[in-house]
């Protein structure tokens, strides 16, 4: 049986990647998350990598509410995937910023993406506390033949799968900082990987450590993405995306759970509704927040405000969700499998994505006071 909360999340990524979600359903429930699933590969073959290019370029052309509902339909199959997928998805939002604040050679690499059906790692700084979404996280050398980059990002998921790894570095210019933005071949010479990530949960993600030790990115390869004191709206898109679609994979993930509640009808009627009220909860918070983004599209930095407060509220309710979930589903379920226990800490992923909370507090009690937000916490 489907939950019927799913249903909307599952036609969208019927629309938009027809038969996949019955091929992810086709792999058992432990083979999908386990450190060898074929969910990735799956992905690359015959699910939405293309989601967020425009059509005329060969992509879906999908808006931010479907695109949400689509994170959250991979979420209920495989967490992992939803993770990883975050990543691509996310790195691809980022290029499309950079397109709209003046880029043209990107539009061209993110058609090949979609014709091509290439993957994408972020080597941006999502991961790093503190610091901006497209913020540089390697070191550059500049050559006559293009730019050494030297550097780590730790875990990088799609690891072991991606085509391309995007990363940003900062080149020193007259005019002052420009950020620069580097599409790397997966296959170039100087790119390493090993083993990093330890935990069961969310094991199908490729997060492992890739280090880049000189390696040579060619000019054709580079992008400006501006002056750093100039990008306020393209880091805060990035922020946008990440928070949103990341926030819809754990939802997604609490959504798996419940629906192996339902499935096994798992105690009275009576908790069974309480735990889909509480999850229905999460998902209109979440559609509204993107209907939010939408139509608010000249205040992006108060709609960051409120997408981390929704965030953060659904951090909270996950986390009381999923403990239900997982008692309801029982002993035997936890003795005889690791798949609830699992299912319960994926569902717990959400709190370890920067930013957290506690960094947040101050510049988010100052928004609810002055109706302005900044991730640094300077407003003008």
């Amino acid at each position: 049986m489907s939950l019927s909360l799913l249903n909307r999340s599952r036609a969208l990524l019927q629309r938009y990647a027809p038969g996949f979600d019955e091929r992810l359903a086709a792999i058992p429930a432990g083979q999908r998350e386990a450190p060898q699933s074929d969910v990735i590969a799956l992905f690359k073959q015959h699910g939405p990598v293309g989601l967020l290019v425009n059509r005329a370029a060969g992509g879906l052309g999908a808006d931010i509410l479907d695109a949400m509902h689509v994170q959250i339909a991979i979420g209920a199959r495989s967490p992992s995937l939803a993770v990883a997928s975050t990543m691509h998805q996310f790195s691809v939002a980022s290029l499309l910023a950079l397109t709209q604040n003046g880029g043209g050679a990107e539009g061209l690499l993110l058609a090949a993406v979609a014709q091509n059906r290439l993957l994408l790692s972020s080597g941006f700084a999502e991961g790093t506390s503190g610091a901006g979404i497209l913020d540089s996280a390697m070191q550059a050398v500049h050559t006559p033949e293009g730019v050494l980059l030297s550097g780590s990002k730790k875990p990088c998921c799609l690891g072991q799968s991606m085509d391309l790894l995007t990363a940003s570095y900062i080149r020193q210019t007259p005019a002052g900082e420009e950020l620069m933005v580097a599409l790397i071949p997966a296959t170039a010479s100087g790119i390493s990987r090993s083993a990093f990530w330890q935990n069961s949960a969310l094991a199908a993600a490729e997060s492992i450590e890739v280090r880049l030790n000189k390696v040579l990115v060619p000019e054709r390869m580079l992008f400006s993405a501006g002056y750093t004191h100039l990008l306020g709206d393209v880091q805060t898109v990035g922020f946008i995306w990440f928070e949103l679609l990341i926030c819809a994979s754990y939802v997604g993930a609490c959504a798996g759970l419940v629906e192996s509640v339902t499935d096994a009808a798992r105690w009275s009627a009576h908790h069974r509704v309480d735990l889909a009220a509480d999850l229905q909860l999460a998902i209109s918070a979440l559609e509204g927040a993107a209907l939010d983004i939408e139509r608010n599209p000249q205040d992006l930095p108060n709609v960051l405000a409120r997408l981390l407060l929704v965030r953060y509220g659904i951090e909270q309710r996950l986390a009381q969700l999923s403990d239900q979930a997982h008692a309801m589903l029982g002993g035997m379920a936890f003795i005889t499998s690791n798949q609830s226990s699992n299912g319960l800490l994926a569902c717990r992923g959400l709190q370890f994505h920067p930013p957290a909370k506690i960094s947040m507090a101050t510049n988010l009690d100052t928004y609810l006071t002055d109706s302005t937000f900044s991730m640094t916490g300077a407003h003008p």
